[in-house]
């Protein structure tokens, strides 16, 4: 019996209640120690981002026996997925399959033989030329952060740890999948939002997601992008819930025809799956644990709306800094429960910052969603909620 899952990454939340509706007893070590995550966990560390990532094994030592799962982040440091494999069980890819899924030569190798294309990408700035068609990217960065154009001449590089690849034109996208033994299953697909000024950042920053009908794609689009994760899978030895994100270029009439730009693997349950789950009310916890061989306490108590209703979410971030006050926290948790939406049954507001936060500028305050008839209404939604959330802070 699976008891004390531990859920580490830099935002536990989504992963950690979909667990506890599946009857599992959390506990979790993340960055912003939340309070709707503190609602249902046990217990909850929140780690110092000068502590991020190094301290997690020795802080996943003080927690009881058990499992650990990871979430978004632990990806980039496979040292640190590998020390905590060697303490608990590891409920998610193990090392060796993660290093390979984050190899930009790897994937581009297994996405063009699948009729996926992968961005020019080089690893010295020598060869790169600063007109901005190359963008500078790092290997342990996450959400878009530190994705910056390069151009100026007086730039440098940092840590050795980054690589440059070509700018490609088009609809910043990801897909959800689940992998199962032999089998893979495309779960859905949603479109990124990315720079959105009304969420208060810029540039390639990721600010959430919107979920999309897989009918609105080419068959070949579709195609392409299982049998390059079936190749994947079967290469590297996945499991579990992975996400693939990737460009959709803008084809003109005369050339209709599209391929999928692979940008990067994600070899762990993703930030857009939650979409997912509230959508089909399957649980993206249950889904990953029982693709495991983890057997589940019992069903999954996520909500389903029998219309068809597609979901979206948008991270607000602070535009100064933000002392989170009780009338703050009070607010958020008011809009988390009367936003439009909430018919739904699911809080419209989500990581909830406890009071007493203080949000520098640039940092997230808060998850917001929306539901709707279209995902172009979900658009329209999402920024009237942010609109609303804003009145508050």
């Amino acid at each position: 019996m699976c008891t004390n899952l531990l859920v580490i990454g830099a935002s536990a939340r989504a992963l950690a209640v979909s667990a506890v509706r599946l009857g599992f007893k959390v506990n979790a070590i993340d960055l912003f120690g939340d309070r709707d995550l503190r609602d249902v966990c046990s217990r909850v560390v929140q780690v110092a981002a000068p502590a991020y990532p190094d301290e997690l094994p020795r802080i996943a030592a003080e927690f009881p026996a058990g499992p650990v799962m990871y979430t978004g982040g632990l990806e980039n440091h496979i040292e640190i997925i590998e020390k905590l494999s060697r303490a608990r069980p590891l409920l998610g890819n193990h090392p060796n399959a993660v290093k390979q899924v984050r190899d930009p030569c790897f994937v581009q190798e297994v996405a063009c033989k699948n009729g996926c294309t992968y961005p020019r990408t080089v690893f010295s700035s020598s060869e790169v030329p600063r007109d901005g068609s190359f963008l500078r990217k790092s290997t342990a960065s996450v959400g878009g952060i530190g994705v910056v154009p390069w151009k100026n001449p007086c730039e440098e590089t940092v840590d050795g740890r980054e690589y440059w690849q070509q700018f490609v034109s088009g609809i910043p996208m990801s897909a959800s999948l689940l992998v199962t033994g032999e089998k893979v299953e495309l779960l859905g697909v949603c479109r990124q939002l990315v720079g959105r000024k009304w969420c208060y950042t810029n540039h390639f920053r990721f600010c959430g997601a919107i979920q999309l009908s897989t009918s609105a794609f080419q068959k070949d689009v579709l195609h392409h992008l299982h049998h390059f994760a079936i190749d994947l899978a079967r290469k590297v030895g996945l499991a579990g819930l992975i996400g693939i994100d990737f460009i959709l270029p803008r084809t003109s009439k005369q050339r209709r025809a599209q391929s999928p730009v692979v940008l990067e693997v994600n070899p762990r349950p993703t930030a857009t799956m939650e979409l997912l789950e509230r959508c089909t009310g399957r649980s993206q916890a249950g889904m990953h644990l029982a693709s495991l061989g983890v057997p589940l306490l019992r069903e999954s108590t996520a909500l389903q709306d029998g219309s068809k209703m597609y979901w979206g979410k948008a991270v607000l971030f602070a535009n100064e800094t933000l002392t989170v006050s009780a009338s703050v926290e009070q607010h958020l948790v008011k809009c988390s429960s009367c936003l439009q939406g909430r018919e739904s049954g699911w809080p419209m507001v989500t990581d909830l910052p406890c009071s007493g936060t203080v949000i520098r500028p640039g940092h997230p305050v808060v998850s917001v969603f929306g539901v709707a008839e279209s995902p172009r209404l979900v658009l329209r939604m999402l920024r009237i909620n942010i609109s609303k959330v804003m009145q508050g802070l």
